[in-house]
This record gives C-alpha cells, structure tokens and sequence, in this order.
C-alpha cells in the first residue's frame, strides 16, 4: 500500500478521480462500472448512490478501485453532500458544491491530506460546469424531502357543455368599482367585465372577442360595435401578458359565468365512449377533460386539479376519492395510451413516483445582498392577524406576503425573503426565514410561502429557492394534486385582494411539462388579469408566475386533427422561472437549445431524457460484460464495527458457487495468471459508509425547515 503511494500524489489524484467521477455520473445513457485510463493506472468507478436529497442537499457516495500494472486493486469509498442548482424549465441540474464528507481506503488518508482535498474540491466545483439531466436525477434518488398536508378534497362545482365556452369566474357576488365617469368595472373577477351606467349594459372582453348582457351572470351575446370610450378603458386595463404568437381565428366561444370552486367541461357534441386497452375503461374521446367510465361498476371517474371525484350519473353531485382507492385497472392504462398522462395521479405508477420526486425539486438562484424587494403597499396603516395556533401573524390589508415575527418583519417577494425592523422597509435580503412559517396550515392563504428556502448564505448572496408547491403543487399522499382545496376570503373592509384558485382554469399535470391550464382560444392572458388599478396577482400563483397552458382538443380548425397523442399537450410556451430576468438574481437558466417542452412524438412515459431502450431497473445501462453488482466484501483491516457475519479473514477456497475457472467477464485489465480461488471481489474494499456521519460533514445552514419525514413537473 505504502509503495503504491509513493507513485502518487493522493490529493492530486483524488481531484482528479472525483473530477472523472462526477463528470462520468451525469452522462446520458453512461455505463457502470467504469475505466478510466491515467497514465500508468486503471481507475474503476462503480455506480454513485445518490442516497438522498433533503433541503436542496444531494448526500452521495461512490465505490472505486485503483489499479497499476499487475498489481493488487486498491479499493476506496468517497461520500459527498452536494449543492444543486437547479432550472426546472430546462430539465438541467448542476453541481454549485460539493464537500467532501468521508475518504475511506484500506490504509487511512491524514487528516491534513483530506482537509487539503476538501478546500481544492471547494475551490475548484464552480469552474466545473457540470449539468445532468433532472429527469435522471429523479430516477436515481432514494429520498427526498416530502411536505405534506390536510388538504380540502370537496368536490367543485362541475358545469357542463356541449359546445365551446369560457370560464369566467367571478369572486362571490359582483362588486362594482367606479373606473371613469358613468362607468364601473367588476372588481372581483379577473376578466375585464364593465357596465355603462346610462344604459344599464355590461360588456365583456375576452381576447378579440366583446360580449354584452344586461346583468353579469349572462346570457352574454357577441358585438362587433363597442363603445369607444369602453374601449379606452379596457386598453388602459390590458396587461402585457398577452401571447400574440398563439392568436385564435375561430368563432367566439359561449360566456359562462360562476363563482368558484366551479369547473367547466366541454364536450364536442354529445360524449362519445372509447375502450381503453386490456382495461374495463372507457374514456370520452371528444372532451379535453379526463372523464372515464368503469364498465365493470358503472361508474364515472373524472380528474381535477390532481384530484379524482366519482358518480353514477354525469349531472348528479360527484364524491372524492382517493387515488389509491381507484379500480385495479387505471394502472393498467398503457405508456403509450392517450390518456397516459393520468398515470402520474394513479398511486402505485412509476409516472405518480416521479411527479411526487419532481415536487421537491427546488428552482434555485443565488440573491446578492442589495437586491431590492417590490414596493409593500397598505391600504390604510399596517394590520396584521395571527395565523390560526401560531404566533406567527401576516398582513391583511395588502396584496404583499408580509409577516410579523416578535419585533421582526419579512416580506415574501416572488420567492425571496427579505426582513426589516419595519412593516414599511426598508427590506433587506434574509438570512432566515420566520421561525414558524414551515407551521403555517393549508386553510390560510399564505400557505404557499413555506414552499420558498434559505439554503445557504455568504458575506455576499444568499442561496435561496422554491419548490412547486409556492406556485400550488403539492404532495398529498402517493400522487401529487393542484391547489389546497380551500377558498380563501378575498375580502377585507372593502378592498380585494385576489387569492389563489384550485380550480376554474382546467389545471391538469403532464409528466411532460408539469402542470399547465386549458384554454383553447389564443392565449388566457387576453381573457384573464386585467388590471386597471395597477397590477395584481392571478389567481393561479404569484405575481411573476406565469403558467403553460394546453389546447383542449374540441378548439381546433375544421377539418384538422393533429397527431395522436398531441392534442393536449402545452403550447410551446413554457413557463418562467420566477426568478428569470430580476436584478441581483441569477437564476441558472441554461443554454436554450435545451427545450423545456417535448415533441409531439415524445412517447408518453417518463422521464424525458431517458432513452426509450432503457431498461426499468436500476442500474440501468450495466453492460453485460461488468459485475452487476459493486465489490461486496469488505477489507480485513476494518474497525470491529464491522458486521459479524463478515469473515475475519479471506476464505481458503473459493465459494462453490463460483466457477472453477474465471468467467470472461472479468474485466480486461486483471491479469490472466491471477489465482481461481481467488474471491470475486478483493476482501480488503472498505465497509460500508458509517451509521453515523463524520465531524467533516458540513453543518445544515439556519433555517426553519423540519427535518425529512420520508421519501412530487410546473
């Protein structure tokens, strides 16, 4: 052992294996074990062992084997805790640290040796630049950080349709807002809704369309002549979300007016039943809503916001039930169905793990200190009320997400926190977050903030990120679902301050794409989020969140009909970071030939980047030719920790099991005259990774995020 090191300087040689490795792990379609060739050494890397990923921490660790020559393979162990920077729009993680938790080899390394490869592999991981697949990423981990929640599960209201229609919500009963002299909007609604008073008329306007009605709840009939003053006015509300790539040409849709939690589904026609197959399923074919019928109990099923209700009859009250509850044979529906896409809410698929993974996957950015925050506005002085069962109080009478904790204020801004000694500012970027905000329950409508993160700080940025469930994805159970359930009271001494829907916009989740919105006439933004008093939050997440939104298939031109499979899947306009494009913010964007959204041929199963030959178990790419398992003996020169059943020394005679002779797929490097009895692997490799963690291991940083409970696309 002592000889082998004299030939090799251990810090430089193990930056550059870790290097190989780290590079080597994240390579789409890569194969394990590996050899790496380095001058007169052979370097086998075994599969790493992403053991888990809790708080935006990847905890790793790697088997390896050192070989020069015709001597003896030396055997070692590393452990890491990485950092990630993660872009959810592109699918793309990268490594921001790694330090190094544990070096094991037969002989013991110095502590001066290990601190010495800790501070080089510290130094030099930023330079490295090295991005792997999400998709993958997800498939390899064991655990990963789960919130979960008591959600609301009652059933919205379902409206039906038989021919194209809008949604248009409006918040309890319509209130009026003077906007110009004889004039008065709808001030509850995120449409622009507007009576003229002289003649007693409100006029709609959605996209290019304009409707009118003699009261708001309908019925609404399409004009061409629209008074100019009207028009004025609605231009002076029109947001800059419109999408003018996604223009619709076709005849303007029926108006229906609810107040939520109402969901509309429309129908070409009458319902038209299709077999799913090796199922007892059927699914109406001519509705971009996933209905479905079980034959064998006569009974319908449909998916909402993540969420699944039942009922005999299509017009009577529909009921939840939970996704582990679902007949047998929603499993069954195939990777390649048209309706694949509800395998992510179906407990107990592939598809429902990965969605459930993909949940807790942060979008991460990096704040420097003097980042400004948004402008707080009250109306009147600063109120605030205590969170039910906490001392934890939030501001009532502002749009803002601001919090009193003791003598000290925070204001979550679009995934940032900043704190003051002052509800009005100035804000400064936090260090930590409330110290009870990770107890603020699913019925209040701050719910949303626990979902943002503090990871690390420095003297000069502060590392911070959030997962889905800020902008309403969350883990409930074996599946994911949209939205808490609740309907939160907009109201409070006369002023509106909008709060976030569960349903309404036809939310559904693709294991492509995440989750995305319906609407099949242009784009939502020229029907929803007007804002003639100054702009203010959707309904659908924060301010800056801007979701994808899918086609429904029954809004197409006549005489079209796209390829199988594609009718609804998003449009291509992806949703952005809600970090993207903010000063003091980098938001780890990646280069954009790496589309956030798939072909139209894409199979359906997931993960995206995967090729359609892997196989479903893990390792996946192990060639034929490698052991299919890593070295499972361990040293002799290992502490008496070490389990009894391991023999103290090498056994006189090779197991029976094994062949007399050595089996071709030993790898090439191992000398031909190396004794048969000779176990399958060397019994010197280093015992597994310790119960407890070394002292080197980096300390978690501040924050008030519980430890994991076990283990959820945007």
């Amino acid at each position: 052992m002592k000889i082998f090191f004299k030939n090799i300087k251990i810090i430089g040689f193990l930056f550059f294996m870790l290097t190989t490795i780290v590079v080597s792990a994240q390579e789409t379609n890569s194969t394990w074990p590996k050899d790496i060739k380095s001058g007169d050494y052979i370097i086998t890397l075994y599969n790493p062992e992403n053991e888990s990923y809790l708080d935006n921490k990847l905890i790793s660790n790697i088997a390896f084997a050192i070989k020069k020559d015709g001597n003896e393979p030396i055997f070692g162990m590393l452990w890491t805790t990485s950092i990630l920077d993660v872009d959810r729009t592109t699918r793309i993680a990268s490594l921001a640290s790694v330090k190094i938790d544990e070096v094991k080899l037969s002989e013991e390394i110095s502590e001066n040796d290990k601190k010495a490869f800790e501070t080089l592999i510290n130094n030099e991981i930023p330079k490295w630049n090295i991005e792997f697949p999400l998709d993958e990423f997800i498939e390899s981990l064991k655990q990963v950080t789960v919130n979960t929640s008591e959600l609301n599960n009652e059933a919205p209201t379902i409206v039906f349709s038989n021919e194209p229609a809008v949604l248009i919500l409006i918040d309890g009963e319509p209130k009026l807002k003077a906007a110009e002299s004889g004039y008065e909007l709808v001030e509850n609604s995120d449409t622009f809704i507007i009576k003229k008073l002289k003649s007693n008329t409100f006029y709609l306007k959605g996209g290019q369309f304009w409707y009118t009605a003699k009261q708001v709840i309908g019925p609404w009939t399409t004009i061409d002549k629209v008074p100019s003053k009207i028009k004025k006015i609605a231009k002076k509300a029109q947001t800059n979300d419109k999408d003018s790539e996604d223009e619709y040409t076709g005849e303007a849709p029926k108006v229906i007016v609810a107040s939520p939690p109402t969901e509309l589904i429309v129908f070409e026609g009458e319902p038209k039943f299709t077999p799913i197959q090796k199922t007892n399923l059927l699914f109406i074919e001519n509705t971009g809503s996933n209905i479905f019928m079980n034959i064998t109990n006569q009974t319908y099923y449909i998916l909402l916001s993540g969420r699944w209700f039942t009922t005999k009859d299509l017009k009577a009250k529909w009921t939840y039930i939970a996704s582990e509850k679902l007949p047998e044979d929603f499993k069954n529906i195939g990777s390649d169905s048209t309706k694949a896409e509800v395998l992510s809410s179906v407990a107990g698929t592939k598809e429902a793990k990965n969605a459930i993974y993909d949940a807790q996957i942060p979008q991460t950015a990096a704040v420097k200190r003097d980042t400004k925050a948004s402008t707080v506005t009250y109306n009147g002085s600063p109120e605030f009320q205590n969170i039910e069962n906490l001392e934890l109080q939030y501001a009532v009478n502002t749009e803002s997400d601001v919090f009193k904790d003791n003598n000290t204020y925070y204001l979550c801004d679009n995934a940032v926190w900043f704190k003051s000694s002052s509800p009005n500012g100035p804000w400064q970027v936090a260090d930590e977050r409330p110290s009870e905000v990770e107890k603020i329950p699913a019925d209040n409508p701050k719910y949303n903030t626990k979902y943002v993160y503090i990871y690390e700080t420095s003297p000069t940025v502060v590392y911070v990120g959030y997962t889905p469930g800020y902008y309403g994805s969350y883990v409930y159970g074996p599946t994911v679902v949209y939205g808490t359930g609740f309907y939160y009271n907009p109201w409070y001494r006369g002023f509106y301050y909008p709060r976030h829907y569960t349903y309404g916009f036809s939310i559904r989740y693709s294991p492509w794409y995440g989750w995305s919105f319906g609407f099949g006439f242009g784009s939502p933004y020229g029907w929803y989020g007007h804002s003639y008093w100054g702009y203010h939050r959707h309904h659908w997440g924060p301010p800056y969140y801007r979701p994808p939104y899918h086609r429904p298939p029954h809004h197409r031109p006549p005489n079209h009909r796209p390829p199988n499979h594609g009718e609804n899947r998003p449009r291509p306009r992806p949703s952005q970071p809600i970090y993207k494009d903010r000063d003091g913010i980098k938001d780890y964007t990646r280069p954009a030939q790496r589309p956030s959204t798939q072909p139209s041929t894409r199979p359906s199963t997931r993960p995206s980047t995967q090729p359609s030959t892997r196989p479903s178990t893990r390792p996946s790419t192990q060639p034929s030719t490698r052991p299919s398992t890593r070295p499972s003996t361990q040293p002799s020169t290992r502490p008496s920790t070490r389990p009894s059943t391991q023999p103290s020394t090498r056994p006189s005679t090779r197991p029976s099991t094994q062949p007399s002779t050595r089996p071709s797929t030993r790898p090439s490097y191992t000398p031909n005259t190396r004794p048969s009895t000779r176990p399958s692997t060397p019994s010197y490799r280093p015992a597994p990774r310790p119960t407890s963690r070394p002292t080197a291991r980096p300390s978690t940083p501040s924050r008030s995020r519980p430890a994991s409970t076990g283990m959820r696309r945007g």
